[in-house]
């Protein structure tokens, strides 16, 4: 990357910190000019059509990305949230799946598959293994522990639930506490 490329991306990238949005992917738009395979400027860019909620345009934009750069792992991501957002699961699920083939240790894209295989295809041994993946970078998250748990809990793995859950309600999580109570 050029120097002037590499400042006019710092000065996006501090546009988008400050949420000053419009500002951010008009610099974007410019470093991607001078460079259309810029991995960051691309990811950037689908983040900001992704949070202002332009879904149509978001995918758009993000199956171009993911043209440029069929190599990242984040846009795939990103990608799969969206549909998982929209109630897409099986787009949502296979995208999930392209990020973890590019980066099995993208800890997102894991919570991503574990939450489409529990909450919405009711896969609960896949969830499992992808929430226990997830976890491996973030052993102490709570939410990834307590929907373990109750995966667990539904692949009749009592043991494993008890224990996930137990973890959960000593982080505080309060649905955890009730599940505790009501079924061990």
């Amino acid at each position: 990357m050029g120097q002037k490329t590499e400042k006019i991306y710092n000065r996006a990238k501090e546009n988008l910190e400050k949420q000053n949005h419009e500002h951010a992917l008009r610099l974007f738009n410019e470093v991607l000019n001078r460079e259309p395979g810029h991995p960051e400027a691309l990811r950037n860019k689908a983040l900001i059509k992704v949070m202002n909620k332009n879904d149509e345009e978001a995918e758009k934009f993000l199956l171009f990305a993911i043209e440029q750069q069929p190599d990242d792992d984040q846009l795939y991501q990103l990608l799969g949230t969206l549909y998982h957002n929209n109630g897409k699961p099986q787009k949502a699920l296979a995208q999930f799946k392209k990020a973890i083939n590019v980066n099995a240790d993208n800890p997102i894209a894991q919570q991503g598959a574990a939450m489409v295989y529990a909450h919405m295809l009711g896969k609960h041994e896949q969830a499992i293994i992808h929430f226990t993946k997830a976890l491996e970078s973030n052993p102490q998250n709570v939410e990834l522990l307590f929907n373990r748990g109750c995966s667990y809990m539904i692949s009749e793995q009592m043991d494993k639930a008890e224990q996930d859950l137990r973890e959960a309600a000593e982080l505080n999580h309060k649905k955890a506490h009730e599940m505790l109570e009501k079924y061990f």
